[in-house]
């Protein structure tokens, strides 16, 4: 009984599959404070830089709106014209701000989660309508730390907004006294600085934020030690790892099969890098000399590579390492018009063998 509740206990990392398939269903880690203080910085951003031609379209805006005031309205037309002329403006003035802002929005969820795109996460769930369910939403741990951030933001805000203003009390209550543009010059600079003093507060809790998040997705993702067993049992049987292992295996065989084609070889022909041609004969084993291996490329640098390792000799000779290879596949005979050159690099090697002896 105690290793079956322990099997069920989720007490193991989510495997790489597991988490790959989290992340095709949607199911990803983000955090959204840092989403909503990403693109309030971005706005305020925006908004500063672009402040001196905001300014220029409202003002034009205004000097249209006077001049066809100053004209009766005396049919529907001008009517339309009203509403024409708002809308242009609107148009004009939102369009760059929003481009900005949603272009922003993708790229802080693809830094977030990488890029993901999947239809699951718009799929009806009948769970999401269940009002007892959503109710347990509320009042859960999530919910609570929800409603924790929601407050913690509001705090934070309220303490900045009050002490910014606190220590410049004195000319916050002369303002009503100033000339216009002094008032205009105050309150931005006074905006500036409680956004910017917003922002470092929330910027800190986001990070915060997305560290929790990060750690309650690991967290909601734990598997037991069954659910694990039961993934490698999937694994073992699907068609696609097979393949990969098979793969595997085959590279590794030819591998060692080369290894020791190239041990048992008498001599090895080469391009130099091109083309490589192991050749083994034994006159009391064998009626003509055999390829044992031969490649071309990266297959020929390694048929070299165990030669040299091997001290099996390597011999240059570009037009017969090409007609070699082409003229037979491996562990087959040399043909008979190839009997002549393979015959008089084999008498070539055994004479430098005799040397070295």
């Amino acid at each position: 009984m105690a290793d079956q509740n322990k099997d069920q206990e989720k007490t193991e990392e989510p495997t790489a599959r597991k988490l790959r398939k989290a992340k095709e269903e949607g199911n990803v880690s983000k955090s959204q404070e840092i989403n909503s203080v990403v693109l309030l910085a971005i706005s305020s951003l925006t908004l500063y830089f672009s402040g001196s031609w905001l300014y220029e379209m409202i003002e034009e805006m205004f000097q249209k709106y006077y001049g066809i005031l100053s004209q009766p309205v005396m049919d529907t037309s001008m009517a339309v014209t009203y509403w024409q002329l708002t809308l242009e403006y609107i148009i004009a003035i939102c369009t760059p701000i929003m481009i900005v802002l949603f272009l922003s929005a993708i790229l802080v969820n693809i830094v977030q989660t990488g890029p993901v795109f999947t239809t699951k996460v718009f799929e009806p769930k009948p769970d999401k309508l269940d009002p007892i369910k959503g109710l347990g939403r509320i009042f859960s741990s999530k919910g609570f730390v929800e409603l924790l951030k929601g407050f913690s933001k509001i705090l934070a805000v309220g303490i900045v907004i009050y002490f910014t203003v606190k220590s410049d009390i004195s000319v916050f209550l002369a303002l009503p006294t100033q000339p216009l543009d002094t008032i205009l010059s105050e309150a931005g600079r006074w905006i500036v600085l409680i956004v910017t003093r917003i922002l470092a507060i929330l910027i800190l809790l986001s990070i915060i934020d997305a560290a929790f998040q990060r750690w309650k997705y690991k967290q909601d993702l734990k598997m037991s030690m069954q659910e694990v067993k039961d993934e490698y049992k999937q694994m073992e049987g699907d068609p696609k790892v097979k393949s990969q292992r098979k793969q595997m295996a085959m590279q590794q065989s030819r591998k060692r099969r080369m290894d020791h084609a190239v041990l048992n070889s008498d001599v090895v022909v080469t391009n130099p890098t091109h083309y490589a041609v192991a050749l083994r004969y034994k006159p009391d084993e064998q009626d003509a000399p055999m390829i044992m291996a031969k490649g071309m490329r990266k297959r020929a640098l390694k048929i070299r590579a165990f030669a040299e390792q091997y001290d099996i000799p390597i011999i240059e000779n570009a037009p017969i390492a090409r007609a070699l290879y082409a003229a037979a596949d491996e562990e087959q005979f040399v043909p008979p018009e190839l009997y002549q050159a393979v015959a008089e690099i084999l008498a070539y090697v055994y004479r430098m063998n005799d040397k070295a002896a």
